[in-house]
Formats: structure tokens, sequence, C-alpha cells
């Protein structure tokens, strides 16, 4: 009886040894394709996450533990793969107004802006894309493209916005510029969840110079609508002689306002402050400055620019930057290269460079007073001081 007992336990034991080995390997077997089924998820998930909102991108940031390295995995799993890259443009097509395209690489492809020049309105945003659209390395957006302060344009999230961009090589920057993303609150974190590491430029001008070109664009504007002209006082001052704090247009002047947003989410190292107003004066120092930020070749030249005294502000030779004056045929192609060049004069629009509203003196004071202490707080945080007039 005794010996039948202990067969019967021992007989137990190994059953139940034998369901414990067969369950364990079922697991394994389980977790193996349970890690292959997130495997093959992941570009799924990333790429709803770029359909959602910002607020989704951010919650799922914050879930990783590390809002930088969240974003950094998610611009990395967007990059399409190389056999998914488009062949560079053949002889005469259009690159998107990319007069320069790089000579290191011939594999093309779009990719998300490594450069934002996110304002301001009427600093000198479009001359400065221009210019710096001179550089073979640089891949600019003709476009202003809204992505990150429209919020229909948004929700069509990152594939969308990569599509906007032009075809570019691996040693090129891609630069995408829209005004109204300094003065925009979500943008400056909209951004950083696309790539905490892009580098941003900022253009500034005399706040009262720069008000004065905003109202002669928003008055062309009207007058295309027919409605009655206004006088720059009328919008600028209230009746009893004080600044119209109401005015939108002057709000976007207070450069501190803005750029205290920006500083809360990107390191001051990442953002480079160009002098609009030397930009027109004297366009080549200040692009210099910007090539040197970006760690570019110093390419441009200052024979690239000339004075166009009817316009009143410098247009485009339309000199390449890597030949030399003797060398250069403005208009050149070879049937055997994918880069070919038509060098042309070039000068921005007509919408370009109005002529201001003559203004009293005493209105210019008055406004120059009201802006000298924003000013002063601005150039404190730059670290820069752009000695604009206080009187």
């Amino acid at each position: 009886m005794g010996r039948r007992r202990s067969f019967g336990s021992r007989l137990l034991a190994g059953l139940a040894l034998a369901s414990m080995s067969i369950c364990l390997v079922l697991l394994h077997q389980l977790s193996q394709d349970g890690k292959a089924a997130i495997g093959g998820a992941t570009n799924e998930a990333i790429e709803r996450r770029q359909r959602h909102s910002h607020r989704y991108l951010l919650m799922a940031a914050a879930g990783s533990g590390s809002v930088p390295a969240a974003a950094s995995a998610i611009e990395s799993k967007q990059q399409p793969s190389t056999t998914a890259k488009e062949t560079a443009p053949r002889n005469g097509e259009d690159n998107n107004n990319n007069n320069n395209q790089s000579s290191t690489s011939d594999a093309v492809d779009r990719r998300l802006p490594r450069l934002l020049i996110i304002g301001v309105r009427k600093g000198g945003t479009r001359a400065l894309l221009e210019m710096l659209n001179l550089h073979r390395d640089i891949a600019m957006v003709p476009v202003e493209v809204h992505f990150f302060d429209k919020f229909d344009n948004y929700q069509r999230g990152l594939d969308w916005y990569r599509s906007q961009m032009p075809l570019s090589s691996d040693a090129q920057l891609t630069v995408e510029k829209s005004p109204s993303y300094y003065v925009t609150p979500e943008v400056p974190e909209r951004v950083y969840a696309m790539n905490p590491h892009v580098q941003l430029v900022l253009i500034v001008r005399d706040p009262v110079t720069r008000l004065l070109s905003d109202f002669a664009q928003i008055e062309a504007s009207r007058a295309a609508q027919n409605l009655p002209n206004r006088r720059f006082q009328d919008v600028a001052l209230l009746p009893n002689g004080e600044v119209n704090t109401q005015n939108r247009a002057l709000h976007v002047s207070l450069y501190a306002k803005f750029l205290s947003r920006w500083l809360h989410v990107f390191p001051r190292r990442q953002l480079h402050i160009v002098d609009g107003d030397r930009l027109i004066r004297d366009p080549w120092p200040e692009l210099q400055k910007v090539e040197r930020f970006l760690g570019l070749e110093h390419l441009i030249r200052r024979d690239q620019f000339y004075f166009n005294a009817t316009k009143g502000f410098y247009c485009l030779t339309g000199t390449p930057t890597d030949v030399s004056n003797d060398n250069v045929t403005l208009a050149t192609a070879d049937e055997n290269s994918h880069h070919s060049h038509h060098y042309h004069h070039k000068c921005l629009a007509g919408s370009k460079g109005r002529r201001h509203p003559q203004v009293p003196d005493e209105v210019i004071s008055v406004l120059r007073q009201f802006f000298a202490p924003h000013n002063r707080k601005f150039f404190a945080m730059v670290g820069q001081d752009f000695d604009w007039p206080e009187q």
C-alpha cells in the first residue's frame, strides 16, 4: 500500500513537471510572436501619432520618460528607406527653385526641415530666404507652408509636411519659413515635438520701421478690396495721442513678448538673430553670420548682390556660389548632368519694399518711446544691442 502511494506521488510530480515545461515553451513562443507583432505595428503606431494633434505627440513623448528622446525617435522612424528615395530631377526640371543643388550626392529625397525661419512678419524673411538659397547646401521651400501655426495643416501630420518639402541631398539643409510661427503660442512646442535639435533663425528690424511696413501691406490689401484709405497715425494712436495697444500689427513688434515662449522650449544656442536693417543696407556680412551659425562653408560672396536704386534694396546677380566670375555662364546646361543651373538676376516681388507712408515726426517719437523698454528687454534676452532709436 505504501509503495503504491509512493509510486502515485512520483507519477503526479512527473506529470506536473512535464506540464510546466510545456507551458514554459508555449509562453516563450507567445513572447516571440508578440515581439514580432509589436515590431510590425511600430510604423502604424507612429503614423497614427503623426495624424493626431500636438497634445498627443507630447503625451507620447512624456510617456517615454524623455521628450527629446521620444521626439528624436519619432523623427528617425519617419525617415523613408533608401529604396523609396526619388531620383534627381532631369536636366531642366525645376527643383523647387533651388539653384545650387549640392554636388556631393545625386541621391535626393524629401526631408523635414532642419532650419526654420520663424519670423518676424515684414522683417525681411523672404529676402533672407532667397539670399540663403544662393548656397549650394541650402534647399529652400519656396512657399510658406504654415504647418505649425494652422491647426488644419498640423492635423495632416508630418508625412504631409514632408511632402511639401523640396528634393534635397544628404548634404543639404532644408529650410522653411513662415513668419507667423514666431507669434503663434502653440508653435514652439509643436516644432520641438518634430525635432528638438532644429535650428531657428529670427530676423528683426527697428519695431517702428517694421510697423510702418506692416501698415503699408495692410493698406495695399484694403485698397484691393476697395476699402477706404487710412492714415497711419489714426491706426497707431488713440484720439488722445496715446499708443493704440489694441492694434494687432503693433504687437508683432513686441519681440520680447514672443521670444520668452521660444526660449522656454529651446536653448538660446539654437536660435540665431539676424539684423534685418543691416541685411537691407549690406546683406553679405549678415549672411556670413548665418553660414557660421549653420556650420556651412562660406560660399556666399559679396559680388552676388547689387543695389537696385529703383527698388531701394539689394537684388541677386545670379552668380553661382561655386564658380568664379571669370567662368560664369548665366544659363548653362549639361545634358549628361543632373545639376543644370539657370542663373539670372533676381529681385523680390513688387509686393516687397513698398513705400512707407509719410508720418509726422511726433508720431514716430511717441512710438519709439513706447517700444524703448520692450526693446531693452529683448536686447537683454538675446545678448545683442540693435541700437534702435528711443526718441
